[in-house]
């Protein structure tokens, strides 16, 4: 009896989300960029995508283009999924499912808009205005 393999189904993703973290990883004698982003589901839901890059991103983040929080298109494909986690010998819940992805182009968004500053107010005095 032949032996078969298993095979994914064809799939490309396009995900929208924010950064929420960046960090630069070495591996092998390689440097990676891995990346959470948020990506909103439903009104209710939300999952963070876990994805490493070595080319645009890591230079773009090298270079300090790319920021926290600042909106980012993907496109590629689901490795895996995690939504709980050991925690003790016991099987916990993570707040925020997990999407691990293969990202194969991506396309940078609008980066956060700095707060205005706040010009404080004029103290009032208790001198007497002449009418």
């Amino acid at each position: 009896m032949s032996d078969y393999k298993k095979l994914p189904d064809f799939q490309q993703t396009v995900l929208h989300g924010r950064i929420a973290h960046m960090e630069v990883v070495d591996y092998e004698d390689r440097k990676f960029l891995s990346v959470s982003l948020v990506h909103t589901i439903s009104d209710t839901a939300d999952v963070r995508v876990k994805f490493t890059n070595s080319n645009g991103l890591l230079t773009a983040f090298n270079n300090g283009t790319l920021v926290v929080g600042q909106e980012l298109t993907i496109s590629g494909t689901i490795k895996g999924i995690r939504a709980f986690y050991l925690k003790d010998d016991v099987l916990t819940p993570l707040k925020m499912p997990e999407l691990q992805f293969r990202c194969m182009s991506y396309a940078f968004g609008s980066k956060p808009q700095a707060k205005p500053e706040v010009t404080p107010m004029a103290e009032p005095t208790l001198e007497e205005v002449p009418f």
